[in-house]
């Protein structure tokens, strides 16, 4: 991306990203705000960005410090709330299997850490190298990879001993 790109542009090919990532971490009537609070700053920055060729690493680190921002100035704690994760739709016509199984992982991903979470959005859902993500998060990629494999490890523990018992996270 060129210093010199269009608002439209820089917003066209980050807001699915970015909303992805604060639609999990904020309210849902706040995600739309602050998604286009994002893209502003990362539009605005962009003359001043060294390595363009980071330019999502970058845009998704500015993404974690204005939610904690968001926070701050809003005095709450973070919390990722079953009502405010969107839910995909299927082409099924008994979705009920679907829904169980999609409101049993977020279930168990609501009891992971928000590091926990945060690395397996970034590793596993958007495809981020060790070494971006530690760079979005601000630490090391053997940090993120150490994250990555104790938050897998405590979400199949959480998620199979809630099938044990009967199919929903408690």
């Amino acid at each position: 991306m060129e210093a010199n790109s269009t608002f439209d542009e820089t917003y066209e090919l980050l807001f699915p990203l970015i909303y992805r990532f604060v639609s999990i971490r904020i309210p849902k009537p706040d995600v739309e705000d602050v998604t286009a609070e994002i893209i502003v700053k990362v539009w605005r920055g962009l003359p001043n960005m060294e390595k363009k060729t980071a330019l999502k690493s970058w845009a998704l680190k500015i993404a974690t410090h204005q939610i904690a921002d968001y926070y701050r100035s809003h005095k709450r704690t973070p919390v990722m709330t079953l009502e405010d994760t969107p839910l995909p739709m299927t082409q099924q016509s008994d979705q009920s299997e679907t829904w169980a199984t999609l409101l049993s992982v977020k279930e168990t991903l609501a009891k992971l850490s928000p590091q926990q979470v945060n690395v397996i959005q970034l590793r596993l859902i958007e495809g981020f190298s060790a070494g971006e993500a530690a760079e979005i998060l601000g630490t090391t990629q053997q940090a993120v990879d150490s994250l990555l494999y104790r938050a897998k490890k405590g979400f199949r523990k959480i998620y199979q001993g809630n099938l044990d018992r009967g199919g929903r996270v408690r």
